[in-house]
This record gives C-alpha cells, sequence and structure tokens, in this order.
C-alpha cells in the first residue's frame, strides 16, 4: 500500500514543483483570448520542463483503458470517447515514468477520463486548470494545481497576477492495488482484442440517415 501512497503523492509533488516555478519567475499575463493564455500556460509548462532536465511531446497519442462504445444518437452512430486521444503534454524523464499533462479552461473536456486511464497506468498525472469553478472529486492519483484568472467582457479576455506561491493544488485519492491490476488486465485484453480485429475488415464509421 505504501507504493500506491507514493504514486498518488508524486503527482502533487509535480504540481507542487510547477508551482513553485511558476512563481520564482513572476508567471503571469494580461489581456489574452482564451487560445492565447492556453498557449502562454503551456510555454510556461514547458520551460520548467526543461528546466528540470526533462523532455516533452505535444499532442502526445494515448489511448483509453477501456474501449469506445458504438452508441447512437438520433441518426447518427458514433464512437464515444473516441477511438483517438491526445495529451497536451506527455514528459519524459530518465528516472521515471511519463507524466501525463492537460490543460484546459473549464471542466468541459476529456482530460479527466485520459488522466484518469493515466494515472491507473502507474503514469504521475497533472491537471492545470486555469479560470472558471472546479469539480469537486478528482479521479484517484490525480493532481490538479489551480491558476485563478479574472476575465473582462466585450471582447473575452483573460489576466492571470504574477503567481506568489498561494494557488491551490488538490490531489484525488491513492489508487489502490486492487484497481491498478483490474485497470491494467483491462487494458491487456483490449491491446489483444486490437491485435485480432486488425485481422478483421474494418468497423463502420459513423452513420447518418
Amino acid at each position: 500500500m505504501t507504493h500506491e501512497l507514493t504514486e498518488a503523492c508524486e503527482s502533487e509533488i509535480l504540481a507542487a514543483s510547477l508551482r513553485t516555478y511558476l512563481s520564482g519567475t513572476g508567471f503571469s499575463f494580461t489581456g489574452l483570448t482564451g487560445k492565447e493564455a492556453t498557449r502562454s500556460i503551456t510555454r510556461a509548462v514547458i520551460h520548467w520542463v526543461g528546466a528540470s532536465q526533462w523532455r516533452c511531446r505535444t499532442e502526445a497519442q494515448m489511448r483509453y483503458i477501456d474501449p469506445p462504445r458504438l452508441k447512437s444518437g438520433g441518426c447518427i452512430a458514433y464512437w464515444e470517447p473516441s477511438w483517438s486521444a491526445y495529451l497536451d503534454l506527455r514528459v519524459i524523464r530518465r528516472d521515471g515514468p511519463p507524466i501525463a499533462v492537460e490543460i484546459d479552461r473549464t471542466d468541459e473536456s476529456t482530460a479527466v477520463e485520459k488522466l484518469r486511464d493515466e494515472a491507473l497506468r502507474g503514469r504521475p498525472a497533472l491537471w492545470i486548470r486555469w479560470h472558471g469553478a472546479l469539480r469537486a472529486e478528482l479521479p484517484a492519483g490525480v493532481a490538479r494545481l489551480h491558476l485563478p484568472t479574472r476575465s473582462s467582457k466585450s471582447p473575452l479576455r483573460y489576466s492571470l497576477a504574477p503567481m506568489v506561491g498561494t494557488e491551490a493544488i488538490a490531489l484525488g485519492p491513492a489508487i489502490t492495488s486492487e484497481a491498478r491490476m483490474e485497470a491494467l488486465h483491462r487494458d491487456q485484453r483490449r491491446i489483444a482484442d486490437e491485435r485480432r480485429a486488425a485481422a478483421r475488415p474494418p468497423e463502420p464509421g459513423p452513420i447518418r440517415c
């Protein structure tokens, strides 16, 4: 059990390290659009990665542990979640498993599901959430660093004051060994199913009336 607690806490330690770095470099921005603010935060995280002597990949491909299911919505059939998924950043380290990073302005994204599955695989998972209200709960093993911003209207612009080390960090519960083993079993089963499916004709895509 101690091992799982250590892994869960690593996400929190990384979030604190990033917070300290952003505070020490005086990171802030003023009058940016949503896309510009996200790009600014992403650049700052990449600089932190470099300062830590790591490297990272942007838009790094990943897969969910559970396969997508074909659903029907009126005249449309669609896969949920999608077959292809990408992390905003995957941080590669020599001395530990890769770190999964997602950067979002709102909770209305697939970030939580992606980070949940990466954490279940034994990888630290860091969610950088800026602006807006926060969801109350986090999946096991996932840490969240909240960057509170102000916004103006007409036109909508966002500003982040220089960080002083007080931004909130939240952490989901520790991952139990049972949850980890069960997730790894599902993950391996999906890989085997995909290999078998590769020899068959491709599945149909979205169907419209």
